[in-house]
């Protein structure tokens, strides 16, 4: 009744502020005002009865809410919801991109674009083809945010989404859009256990992708599934096939101890002479190839130790040299681990090896991605750090940096991290009764994350 003994003016900003859901965030708030300044007056109103609450822009009760909300027709929320989003798109669009690369209103804009979209057909809502280009890749960056903030539901939302706004025949007349949609749409449902949805959208990149470069981001993911589920041979034989297309050969047969005598050497020389602080002021990589090179190859190397053990030192060392003759990826610190380790189990230079070991953890958080920190650190601690630090301090990084990777949503090193923690406790010393309920956590935790415990070395 309150509500509408409002004036018209004040129910319609109310409305409007309703289709935000509890409150307007303050970025939102200021885009509307500069399109109508008496939108702030209005709101005052409503403030004044005890419908928003006395700061900012925030309904007293959710109901309160609902209760505006719902006095919108099925139109009159279509039509608001375009309204906001596209004031919103505007003024994203005509901002500055070098000084903000995401801009802060752009999840409040996808958002009222979507709630748009989830009442109309495309068709519906009046938008040319520019338009619709606009809402696609407003979704894609939208989508590309909730990744890094691990995100994936989220995510996989907003790159359907804009998977929906793209125009007819969107490979032929927006291929960039649509492979990075479906790329990242590919990746978010692996990373949120949507398996079914991932094949779908592999299969529409591997039909329309127009090289095998463009196939490898899709290709990637499967290869992850692969070792998710437990079948590691199955997912490096695929990776080393993918290695092979992209210039980089292996031996076919079985490695020899001459073989990585040899490649051992030549890491060594490749990094003699560099110190810490060269390696880190050194040059990146550009070559795409490379980069992709790389990143497989980092990535086989923990399942390598248990399905193809002797090609561990092998990758270790060409990601170290062809990381010193073409620029450094945060891929390159795996490599480095690798050597690290080589050094102590083949060459049995214990000192060397624990030295190069943290020179790498010390140079991932340099060289990012942040997602790569965690798994490394979980794998230096593990396999490298205590030949020569007590086995007490090794367990306890290895509880801080499951944290670590559970914060930037790496669920499979984190339940790694998890199993290394209690086994090393186990080593130790520590209490079983407490090592068994420290184990039950970390189980649920893993089955809740769709985890299959210890399925990294199945």
């Amino acid at each position: 009744r309150k509500l509408r003994r409002l004036p018209e003016d004040s129910q319609k900003a109310l409305k409007i502020a309703s289709c935000f859901g509890l409150h307007v965030e303050e970025n939102s708030l200021h885009v509307l005002l500069a399109s109508d300044e008496t939108i702030f007056a209005c709101l005052e109103h409503a403030r004044q009865e005890g419908i928003l609450e006395r700061d900012g822009v925030r309904f007293a009760h959710d109901m309160i809410q609902q209760a505006t909300y719902d006095m919108m027709s099925p139109e009159e929320k279509l039509a608001n919801h375009y309204s906001i989003g596209s004031q919103l798109v505007v003024h994203i669009n005509s901002s500055s991109k070098e000084l903000q690369p995401f801009h802060p209103v752009t999840f409040a804009a996808a958002d009222q674009i979507n709630l748009a979209r989830s009442m109309s057909a495309v068709d519906g809502l009046g938008c040319d083809q520019i338009m619709q280009i606009s809402f696609a890749t407003l979704n894609l960056k939208a989508g590309e945010r909730s990744m890094e903030l691990s995100d994936f539901s989220n995510a996989v939302k907003y790159l359907q989404y804009g998977i929906s706004f793209l125009p007819d025949s969107p490979w032929a007349e927006n291929y960039e859009l649509s492979l990075s949609l479906y790329e990242l749409a590919c990746l978010a449902c692996f990373m949120s256990g949507r398996l079914d949805m991932m094949k779908e959208y592999l299969e529409e990149i591997m039909e329309h992708a127009n090289s095998f470069m463009d196939k490898i981001g899709g290709l990637f993911v499967l290869i992850q599934s692969l070792t998710s589920s437990g079948k590691n041979k199955e997912s490096m034989e695929q990776l080393f096939s993918i290695l092979f297309e992209l210039g980089e050969y292996f031996p076919a047969s079985e490695v020899t101890p001459a073989t990585i005598q040899d490649a051992l050497m030549s890491a060594k020389k490749s990094l003699n002479g560099y110190s810490k602080d060269d390696l880190i002021s050194a040059p990146r990589m550009n070559d795409r190839r490379l980069q992709w090179a790389l990143k497989l190859m980092a990535y086989a190397l923990p399942y390598l130790f248990m399905v193809k053990p002797r090609y561990v030192p092998l990758l270790g060392c060409r990601i170290v040299d062809l990381s010193i003759k073409h620029g450094v990826t945060g891929e390159f610190t795996f490599g480095l681990l690798s050597y690290a380790i080589s050094l102590v189990t083949i060459l049995h230079d214990v000192d060397a090896g624990h030295r190069w070991g943290k020179i790498a953890i010390s140079l991932v958080d340099n060289f990012g991605p942040k997602r790569l920190a965690p798994k490394l650190k979980i794998l230096c601690y593990h396999t490298l750090f205590f030949w020569i630090e007590p086995l007490q301090s090794t367990s306890t990084a290895l509880l801080r940096y499951h944290h670590e990777a559970s914060m930037v949503g790496d669920n499979e090193y984190s339940s790694l991290g998890s199993q290394f923690y209690c086994a090393r406790n186990i080593i130790i010393g520590s209490s079983l009764p407490m090592i068994d309920k420290e184990c039950s956590t970390f189980a649920m935790q893993m089955v809740s994350a769709g985890i299959r415990p210890c399925s990294i070395w199945a």
